[in-house]
This record gives structure tokens, C-alpha cells and sequence, in this order.
């Protein structure tokens, strides 16, 4: 079928124009009036407008395509420049990783651009670090409508959001970390300054992400050795959850008793004799006299005196010499002795006259009082005597435990209902959560002064060896100075129980448990709470066969391996205790970060972590490096345009 375009062949209203009026009409107006063939035409005048748009197409394409270029440059550019600056300082060390960074991912040259810039800077006043970036690009079509370049420009800021975090430090202060390492630049650091420092730069980069902000950050620290410092903690809590909280309290130690011997001196010649054994008894002093005045002497009054809490009863008594081992002497006078007795109680002073007592130790499981001891932590209550020593030397409670029953457990899991040792809930040292409600659940007061290996008088168990760390700290917001204080105040000393840190900071960090009311105290703002351990450790397990820890003195007490284990028993069971102690610290949704200072980033040390959550750090650069890396993640870097 052919369809052929033809003139209406009914004139509109009007006389039909004339041949010499139609060529006067213009050529474009007549095209549009025309009812014959015209597409060519039309064709032909359109092709100028049909370039301009394929061709503003395809360019506008290949602009889009830089731009989108450009910005990821210039987000990465200030991205790295923003995880590079230090201490609230845009370093120009810095600004050469921001550049660094942008160059990486845009080359110049991309889709034929040129004059490529880039700038960051750190606005005064500001923890932002923000960006410019811009390119020229050729056309490949404008270029005939006189468009021959355009210029593509982006802009670009990156700041650390920091929303209410609550970081709780668990450090190791073993003996180690007065050692000291080597840095990159020949230059060396004790390993205990190189953690302070580290700590402070912690707390720098934190503070400066919060800035202008309203966020709330919490610190809580846990120093720990062979043993933490958590009594004063527990105290103020509750005394009763100390054995030594109610009167009457007592707690069986390993250590050594005093026995005094009966002596009695001869008033003829000044020999002195000790017959018996008995305990807290002393005989002193004689008094030569005639034969006649022997028998003549009255008896003395009794005395009585009480300082301190011991009160000592004194009596005298006459003597006659007939029939016992002294003689009458040459001269005809007698000699008859005046007995002086003085009965302590309790007895643990050595008597005034040194030359008429002796002194004999037992060692083994003593019981000692404990209520004043306990309360002994507060200056506001006296020290109290200490029961090993005769020389009147008194001791007051550091705040150091030992912990509540436990089990000679091989095999240990971390279980919704709690720590399971050989599938037992009944390794009470384990139980992260629960408060004590009798003397197998509650906590004992490390007592330093009376542990003791033998009845030798110099056994005494060395500072070293029965270390009690820095006071732990609950979660609560610090000032920079108070972190400076607390931190340079740690002392290394001590062994590696890993598992006690671990034990203890997760007690302070848990929303459900000892100290719940702290760690879920509800900000100002309605921001929700980030919770993070950093587990920070230079050695492996190193747990004391001979001293004494938190679990007493494992020799004799064999809390951890059990009557019939040995000490190569102790390293296995205690990774395992702490293993288990990580699992349940990262169920509870705190994240778990672990540094490994100048040791080996163990197995055992990554899969305590979270995941992507370990670091090594092999001098004091590396340290504060992972530090740092650990604020900016807590921080959650990111775009803010």
C-alpha cells in the first residue's frame, strides 16, 4: 500500500495567494506549511541540535566518570590524613599521607585530564581534616560549540565520630616490664614507660575525636600480675563479700606459728634452763638473797596492762632452792630465786628480756582473724599485728585477694549459664557475674606478711614473688591528669596469670554483674554504649609453683592442678582458664582487643581476640602505634561530606 501526501483540495476561507506572494514567504515557514516530501530537509537542519545533545551526552558521561574518580581520591586523601594525624596536630607527615593517598587512587592523565590538584588541611579548632580536589578534562565533542575543557571539582572532610565508649584496661606489670627494647632508631625504652606513654596517646586520640561533641568516654584499669589489687573496690561494695567482712571472720593460711619456751634463770649462776615447750609463756629475772630471807618473801601483787588489743597478766612468786641443782655456796649464804611470770594474750611480742626466751616456728595452714584486717584498708582504722612476727611489727591490707574456691579442672567452656570447669559450675573464680553468699563464694584478703615456705625465720615469701599491683579502677570519665597520674604510678613486679586480668576486667566491664550499677549508668545523652577491653601482655603464661598468688601457694595448696598434678600442669589449665575467660568476655558484646609488647602474638593470644582485633608491637613505636590504631577504630573514622 502506497500512501502519497496530496494538497487539501478545499481552499481554506480566503482568496488563494498568488505565485509572487508564495516565493516571498520564507523558505522555513513554507517547509512547515507544505504538505509535499520534507524529511531531508528537516533532516539536514537538525543535525547541528542533535550533535550538541549526543555530543553534551557523551562528554557529560565522561565528566561524570572523573568526577566519581576524583572524590573517591579525595575521600581517601583525607581519610588517611585523618588516621595520620597525631595528638590533634595535622602533622606535615600527615598531609604527605593524605597526598600520598590521592595519588594512589587518581593518576593524572585518567580520561585525558590535566592539571590535577589536590589540598587538606585541619581547620582551626576542628578534629576534621578536610579536602579539595580538581581536574581539567578535553572535550570530545563540545569542543565544536566552543566547550573545549571542563573543569571537574570536589570537596572532602573526614572526622572520627565517637559515640559513648566504655574502654576498660586490663595491663600486665609483671617483672618483665622493667625491661627494656630496642626502637626502629637505635634509641631504647623501659617497656613500662613505653605503656604509659602509649596509654596517654590512647586517651589524646579519644579526646580528640570527642571534641565538640557530647559523647561520654569511661576508662576502668585493671593492672594485674600474680595477682589484682580489688579489695577496696569489693569493700566499698560490700564488706560482707569478703571473708573478713562480719566479726568473728577467719581465713586458713599458709604459714608459720610461734612458740615460746618456759625459761628459767638460776640466781646463783645466771645459767638459764628451758624445761618445757609450751606456747606463749615466759619466765624472767631472779634475785640472789640469804638463806633466811628465802623463806620470808611474801607474794608479790599480780599485774595486769592491755595495749593494742593484748593484754599481759604479770605474777611473782617466792622460790626455795632446797633440793633442786643449785648448792649452797662456800660462804654459807643461800641463793633463792624470785619468779616473775608474765603470761600474753595473745602472745606474738617477744618479751623484753630476749636472753631468757626461746623461740621455736611450726609451718602449715594457720587460721588467722580477719575482720580487723580487712578493715585495715581504710586509713581511718588501725593496722593490726602481725601474727608471724615477735618483734611488734604490724601490717595493714593492700587490697590484694586470693580468690574464691575453684576446681582442679582439665577442661573448661565458656556456656550461657556461665564458665564450666569439666562441665561443674562450681570453679567460683571463674563466675564472672554472681555475688558471693557464702565462705565458698567470697573473696579472702592477700595477706603478704604471713605466707611462709618454711620455719625458717628468713622464708618469709619475697615482695617480688607475692606482688600485689596498682588499685584497679571502675569505670568513670577521667581527666587527662588523672589518667597521667594513675598510669605513671603502675610498678612492675611480679608473675604472668593471665587469666586473672582477664577474670577481673571482665567483673568490671560486665553490664550484668558485681558492679552493674556503674557500668550501666545511663549518659546524658541518648546515645547508645560502645564497650571494649584492651588486653595488653609482653609475655606468655608464667604461673609460681613455690609463691605466693591469688591462689594461694600452688605447692602446697594445689588449687589449679589438683593433689595429684605437678607444676607442669599449671600452664596448660591456666591458658585454658583464660580462654574460656575471653569467649565470655566477647559474648557479653565487648569487643576484645589484644596487644602482644615484645613477645610472641600467640595462637592462643588471637583467639582470644576479636576478630581483627590483634596486634604485635616489638618496640615503644609499634605500641603506641597500636594504640593509636585501636582509638581511631573505637573512634570509627569516617566521611562526614
Amino acid at each position: 500500500m502506497t500512501i502519497r501526501h496530496v494538497d487539501n483540495p478545499c481552499p481554506t476561507s480566503g482568496s488563494r495567494p498568488s505565485a509572487e506572494g508564495v516565493k516571498a514567504r520564507p523558505l522555513l515557514n513554507r517547509l512547515i506549511e507544505s504538505r509535499r516530501g520534507n524529511v531531508l530537509p528537516i533532516l539536514a537542519a537538525s543535525i547541528l541540535p542533535m550533535a550538541a545533545m549526543v555530543g553534551g551526552a557523551i562528554d557529560m558521561s565522561r565528566a561524570y566518570m572523573v568526577k566519581s574518580r576524583i572524590q573517591h581520591a579525595c575521600d581517601a586523601g583525607v581519610l588517611a590524613g585523618r588516621r595520620a594525624m597525631a595528638q590533634s596536630t595535622y602533622t606535615t607527615a600527615a598531609e604527605a599521607q593524605a597526598e600520598s593517598f590521592f595519588d594512589v587512587n587518581y593518576q593524572e592523565g585518567y580520561n585525558g585530564t590535566t592539571d590535577v590538584s589536590f589540598d587538606s588541611e585541619n581547620p582551626t579548632g576542628s578534629s576534621k581534616i578536610t579536602g579539595s580536589a580538581s581536574a581539567e578534562m578535553p572535550t570530545a565533542i563540545m569542543g565544536m560549540f566552543g566547550y573545549d575543557t571542563l573543569t571537574i571539582a570536589v570537596s572532602c572532610e573526614a572526622e572520627l565520630n565517637l559515640t559513648n565508649t566504655d574502654v576498660t584496661f586490663v595491663l600486665d606489670v609483671t617483672g618483665s616490664m622493667a625491661e627494656t627494647l630496642t626502637n626502629a632508631d637505635g634509641t631504647s625504652a623501659v617497656k613500662l614507660t613505653s605503656l604509659q606513654e602509649a596509654v596517654m596517646s590512647f586517651y589524646d586520640t579519644m579526646a580528640n575525636a570527642a571534641a565538640g561533641s557530647d559523647a561520654r568516654i569511661r576508662y576502668a584499669f585493671v593492672p594485674y600480675s600474680s595477682n589484682v589489687n580489688v579489695g577496696e573496690l569489693l569493700y566499698d561494695a560490700n564488706p560482707e563479700w569478703l571473708v573478713g567482712g562480719l566479726v568473728g571472720d577467719s581465713w586458713n593460711y599458709r604459714s608459720r606459728v610461734t612458740f615460746w619456751q618456759d625459761c628459767e634463770i638460776h640466781g646463783a649462776t645466771g645459767q638459764v634452763s628451758c624445761p618445757s615447750s609450751r606456747p606463749h609463756d615466759a619466765l624472767t629475772g631472779g634475785t640472789n638473797t640469804t638463806a633466811s630471807a628465802c623463806t620470808t618473801w611474801g607474794r608479790a601483787a599480780s599485774e595486769t596492762s592491755t595495749v593494742n588489743g593484748v593484754t599481759t597478766v604479770t605474777t611473782y612468786d617466792r622460790f626455795s632452792w632446797q633440793g633442786r641443782d643449785t648448792r649452797w655456796n662456800n660462804s654459807g649464804t643461800g641463793q633463792c630465786l624470785r619468779i616473775r611470770t608474765r603470761r600474753v594474750t595473745p602472745n606474738h611480742l617477744r618479751p623484753t628480756d630476749t636472753s631468757v626466751a626461746r623461740i621455736a616456728y611450726g609451718r602449715g595452714l594457720v587460721n588467722y582473724p580477719t575482720y580487723d584486717y580487712v578493715r585495715s584498708i581504710k586509713d581511718a582504722n588501725p593496722a593490726v599485728f602481725t601474727p608471724t612476727e615477735v618483734n611488734g611489727s604490724t601490717s595493714r591490707w593492700g587490697g590484694c585477694i586470693e580468690e574464691r574456691d575453684t576446681l582442679a579442672a582439665t577442661e573448661f567452656a565458656s556456656t550461657r549459664n556461665g564458665i564450666t570447669a569439666d562441665g561443674s559450675l562450681d570453679a567460683h573464680d571463674l563466675n564472672i557475674d554472681d555475688a558471693p553468699t557464702d565462705t565458698a563464694t567470697k573473696w579472702r584478703p592477700f595477706w603478704r606478711e604471713v605466707y611462709y615456705r618454711s620455719t625458717n625465720a628468713n622464708s618469709l615469701i619475697s615482695l617480688g614473688n607475692a606482688a600485689c599491683p596498682a588499685k584497679a579502677r571502675l569505670l568513670a570519665e577521667m581527666t587527662q591528669q588523672q589518667v597521667n597520674d594513675y598510669v605513671y604510678g603502675l610498678r612492675a613486679v611480679g608473675g604472668t596469670y593471665h587469666d586473672i586480668g582477664l577474670i577481673w576486667g571482665a567483673r568490671l566491664a560486665s553490664p550484668q554483674g558485681l558492679f552493674q550499677s556503674v557500668v550501666n549508668e545511663v549518659p546524658d545523652n541518648p546515645g547508645s554504649v560502645s564497650r571494649h577491653m584492651i588486653f595488653m601482655t609482653d609475655g606468655q603464661l608464667d604461673p609460681s609453683w613455690s609463691s605466693a598468688s591469688i591462689y594461694g601457694i600452688e605447692q602446697d595448696d594445689r588449687r589449679i592442678v589438683g593433689t595429684s598434678g605437678n607444676s607442669t600442669d599449671q600452664d596448660p589449665r591456666h591458658r585454658d582458664r583464660y580462654l574460656a575467660v575471653c569467649q565470655a568476655i566477647k559474648s557479653k558484646g565487648i569487643r576484645l582487643w589484644v596487644i602482644a609488647f615484645g613477645t610472641e602474638l600467640s595462637a592462643d593470644m588471637q583467639t582470644c581476640a576479636s576478630s581483627g582485633s590483634s596486634f604485635t608491637a616489638d618496640n615503644a613505636d609499634e605500641l603506641n602505634s597500636a594504640f593509636e590504631n585501636i582509638a581511631k577504630n573505637i573512634a570509627e573514622l569516617r566521611l562526614t561530606q
